[in-house]
């Protein structure tokens, strides 16, 4: 069962993080390359008289800097290309179709208990509304009010 779950679990974050991982892992390797040929340069340069070390380093860094920022560039473009695509798409569309359906259903059976004379306009919004009792008293009191009241009767 636990590898079950893994497997799952792997493949919902691949699904979603998919551009990321794999931009990050080729930022990685190309990082990578780049500093073993800056090593191979300097291993060059040991044995050359003319070269500049100064310059290697220099360049390395810059490269790596161009790619982290082009790495940043890529995920951002990709990010934002992925929202405006969810945002046209309708998520909720389920749920839009079970709202309108349930209203439907609540339209249809009320105008059906209206024509069979069951219900009034008068008869379903009392039906429908719990409260109705509670707006015909005259005053309405809390529950202070009846601890209040029993205190004083103890007196």
């Amino acid at each position: 069962m636990n590898k079950i779950i893994n497997i799952i679990l792997s493949g919902l974050l691949w699904r979603k993080y998919k551009f990321l991982l794999v931009s990050l892992i080729a930022l990685i390797v190309f990082v990578l390359i780049v500093g073993q040929v800056h090593q191979d340069y300097l291993a060059y340069a040991a044995q050359s008289d003319n070269a500049s070390v100064g310059w290697s380093f220099i360049l390395k860094w810059l490269v790596w800097i161009i790619a982290i920022f082009a790495f940043f560039l890529l995920n951002n473009w990709y990010n934002k290309r992925k929202q405006s695509q969810a945002d046209k798409s309708d998520k909720n569309s389920a749920l839009a179709r079970i709202l309108s359906f349930k209203k439907q259903t609540n339209e249809n059976e009320r105008e059906s208990r209206v024509k069979a004379g069951d219900l009034t306009d008068k008869n379903t919004a009392e039906k429908s509304d719990p409260f109705a009792h509670l707006r015909q008293k005259d005053k309405l009191r809390s529950y202070a009010d009846l601890i209040i009241e029993k205190h004083q009767d103890k007196k």
